[in-house]
């Protein structure tokens, strides 16, 4: 009996680890998504990042709001701070549980530099 209870007592915490996994990792290649896209983007407007943000959240199946994008400069960064909840399934059909994911982005604005002079 007590065998019977280790062995289900391990499957469950395995899928629960498994789960978790699964969403934190589609918020990982998300995030990096979303950083290697801004990096090429560096003439876009506030609100042409939140379009492709949320695009990008769109090809991820993520409940990210338009609204839970900001943008904002420090310096010469350009940060993007995310924000979404996910119903994480830790053990699916009994247990879900509110995961809050908060991807951050950031961007060297290498403005104002020219060339040499000839």
């Amino acid at each position: 009996m007590k065998t019977i209870f280790k062995v289900g007592t391990t499957i469950v915490i395995l899928t629960m680890c498994f789960q978790a996994g699964r969403y934190y990792l589609n918020n990982f290649q998300f995030e990096d998504a979303a950083q290697q896209r801004l990096l090429f983007e560096t003439r876009a407007s506030d609100t042409q990042i939140v379009d492709i943000v949320m695009k990008l959240a769109n090809e991820y199946a993520l409940p990210l709001k338009a609204d839970d994008v900001q943008v904002h400069m420090v310096g010469q960064d350009r940060i993007v701070d995310m924000e979404y909840t996910e119903n994480v399934p830790l053990i699916p059909g009994v247990f879900t549980y509110p995961w809050k994911f908060t991807p951050r982005t950031s961007t060297k604005m290498l403005t104002g530099i020219s060339g040499p002079s000839r």
